[in-house]
């Protein structure tokens, strides 16, 4: 039976595809000095490649993980397994620069998955990782995953679908399914977990993170319960079996997405705060532009606005970004709360016009340019 996941598209969903598409924007239209970007580029892959080995042995203080990475004189013999692990980790994000548009085969997630686990057994390295051979457990029964004579026909499901979705959902969706199932599987004896984050990172790399800034591993050490809260879902411990919230074989992923997404939106931010900020120290004038306080998608439908004093409604906002009404009157009550728009009619018992606050009007008619 071919894989096909079943989930619901919420609001924290669509709060961070617009995070990730304002930080992708700024990423892409301010210019930062070459030297600067490789500089940044390597810190956040430290960073990337220390949280997400941490996450499993939280043991490696950063500053042993950037020294493990930046030494490569030493033997390995004489490295923690912690050491090692960060350093292949950091290798795969090499190796996943190098193969951003390869398909989403088997294949590359084997390779994926070698790189990782370097050093992890005697004799040459493999190029290619086989999948597991025996039963295994996570924890101390949190999860046991479907048995290893199932693991082949599973990972051909999942990467036929894998194949078929990556040109049709978003790149976030595509991450967050494919990382989840991936781990659900748990194909391999050991190293599954970095393996399903290395590869939402590739996912993430194709098109909204091109200069490899992006670090939602930081924002998963914040909250691990949360992270393995969320990937449980209250769903029994074993693959084949279910309970009142469903079963692992074919689970509603909602709730996965929802975390996912809240804390790529996250990292998205910070990600775009970190470039604004790298850029306002060298050109402190450009970014004095009142709208960059305001929400992305509030930004792009005002600049579009024959004047600010415009009213609107969920109509109008529906139309310019293609998203249901439901969508608009969601965006429309937050833009409310935040004190950016009020009701056009206050006393009415119901509310389908605003506009602009008197506060923020005055202050963007304050920015706009002399005659």
């Amino acid at each position: 039976m071919a894989y096909s996941p079943r989930y619901q598209i919420s609001e924290t969903v669509l709060r961070a595809a617009e995070e990730l598409s304002a930080a992708r924007a700024v990423v892409e239209l301010l210019p930062l000095p070459f030297a600067q970007v490789r500089a940044l580029r390597r810190e956040a892959s430290i960073r990337v490649a220390h949280n997400s080995t941490w996450i499993e042995n939280r043991t490696l203080a950063l500053e042993t993980a950037a020294a493990a990475i930046h030494d490569r004189t030493d033997n390995d013999r004489e490295r923690s397994q912690p050491e090692i692990e960060v350093r292949n980790y950091f290798d795969a994000l090499d190796l996943i620069d190098a193969n951003l548009h390869v398909a989403p085969n088997e294949d590359w997630m084997r390779r994926l998955h070698a790189c990782i686990m370097k050093g992890n057994r005697a004799g040459r390295p493999r190029e290619r990782s086989e999948y597991r051979q025996a039963t295994v457990q996570v924890g101390n029964f949190t999860y046991v995953p479907p048995a290893w004579e199932d693991v082949p026909k599973l990972m051909s499901e999942l990467s036929q679908w894998a194949a078929d979705a990556i040109d049709e959902l978003p790149d976030y969706l595509f991450a967050a399914i494919l990382a989840y199932q991936f781990v659900t599987i748990h194909p391999f004896m050991d190293g599954n977990g970095r393996t399903c984050r290395a590869l939402a990172t590739w996912a993430l790399r194709r098109h909204y993170d091109s200069k490899g800034l992006l670090n939602v591993e930081e924002f998963y050490v914040r909250d691990l319960a949360g992270y393995y809260d969320s990937l449980q879902m209250g769903l029994h411990f074993s693959y084949y079996d279910s309970n009142e919230r469903g079963s692992r074989s074919d689970p509603d992923l909602s709730q996965w997405l929802d975390y996912f997404c809240s804390r790529l939106g996250e990292a998205a931010r910070h990600m775009r705060e970190s470039i604004e900020g790298h850029f306002r120290a060298r050109h402190p004038e450009l970014l004095d532009d009142p709208l960059s306080d305001l929400p992305d998608n509030l930004r792009r439908f005002l600049v579009d606005l024959e004047s600010l004093a415009e009213p609107f409604g969920s109509a109008g906002v529906s139309a310019r970004f293609g998203v249901s009404r439901k969508t608009a009157r969601a965006w429309l009550s937050r833009w409310q709360a935040d004190g950016v728009i009020v009701p056009l009619n206050p006393e009415a018992a119901r509310v389908h016009k605003f506009q602009l606050s008197q506060g923020w009007l005055e202050r963007l008619d304050a920015a706009e340019p002399g005659e």
